[in-house]
């Protein structure tokens, strides 16, 4: 995110802005690469898989540090037992675990099949044996996935708690294609750019009134024109569908950066600001539910 300029440059300097990928935040030099847009998809699910094996590996080693700490730290439970209590399947979702949806805006209230995909992972681990991936804790359920694959990897071969563990991430991973097959047709008519890069590069124009145009990641220019603005597109993107996992919320058409990188970081986190955009999509797109 670029940072206004320092006080003693001409006015000038202001009329056009040029946002330089290498400036961005440095969080975002921290992220493991992903696949160009220019890649086959094959490439692309191929990367995926690395990057959420490296993230399921840093969470492993959260999670080891936190059952050492005293107190133990709150991810130290994910390595154990069911947490579920007296939960089975068919009754009523415990009020925490609804709790804990509502607050990053999924839609498990007011929609019944959203809810039945939370139900079936709440099945899935009561069945394993395994603690419940609660959301906004710092990690996504393919993050999970991955650090059960981890935790089950030194085990015998054919033991029973392997198999449950395994069994665990495959159910995990076939409900989360489910969920995402089904909530793309809500899907909104596919737009030129994407929604995300669109809204920050309006942002910025707003940020900086002395500029005429805000060009965004040499791929979005918006250009003042009168009270409103002009958006030209500088280079075509290949676009995805994104949506809350675990139901039919469909967020919006994204170029592949904004997938993995901003919108992954946003699903690990349990902020304000992510209760804030939860929110506000979900607003947006009950009419599509």
């Amino acid at each position: 995110m670029p940072r206004p300029q320092k006080r003693g440059r001409r006015a000038d300097a202001d009329k056009e802005f040029r946002v330089d990928p290498t400036e961005e935040d440095e969080e975002d030099d921290e992220e493991e690469p992903v696949a160009d847009d220019d890649d086959d998809e094959e490439a692309l699910r191929e990367k995926q898989r690395e990057v959420d094996a490296k993230n399921g590996l840093d969470l492993w080693g959260d999670v080891q540090r936190d059952k050492t700490k005293s107190p133990k730290g709150p991810l130290a439970f994910l390595q154990g037992n069911n947490t579920l209590g007296a939960w089975r399947p068919g009754r009523k979702l415990p009020v925490e675990l609804v709790k804990a949806y509502r607050k990053i805006g999924h839609p498990l209230q007011s929609c019944k099949r959203s809810r039945q995909f939370v139900a079936t992972l709440a099945k899935i681990c009561v069945e394993a044996d395994v603690p419940f991936p609660m959301p906004g804790k710092g990690y996504t359920n393919r993050t999970w996935i991955a650090m059960l694959l981890i935790w089950c990897a030194p085990m015998r071969k054919g033991g029973r708690r392997r198999l449950q563990l395994e069994r665990a991430a495959f159910l995990t991973s076939q409900l989360l294609g489910v969920s995402a097959t089904a909530s793309y047709k809500f899907a909104t008519p596919k737009p030129g750019a994407c929604k995300l890069c669109s809204a920050i590069a309006i942002k910025l124009l707003k940020i900086f009134p002395l500029a005429d145009e805000i060009t965004y990641r040499d791929y979005i220019k918006v250009k003042r024109v009168g009270f409103g603005f002009d958006l030209t597109l500088l280079k075509k993107k290949k676009l995805y569908r994104d949506h809350l996992e675990l139901s039919l919320l469909f967020r919006g058409w994204v170029c592949n950066n904004c997938n993995a990188r901003k919108l992954h970081k946003l699903d690990s986190l349990s902020s304000d600001d992510y209760k804030v955009f939860g929110r506000r999509v979900y607003v947006n797109c009950t009419t599509f539910i």
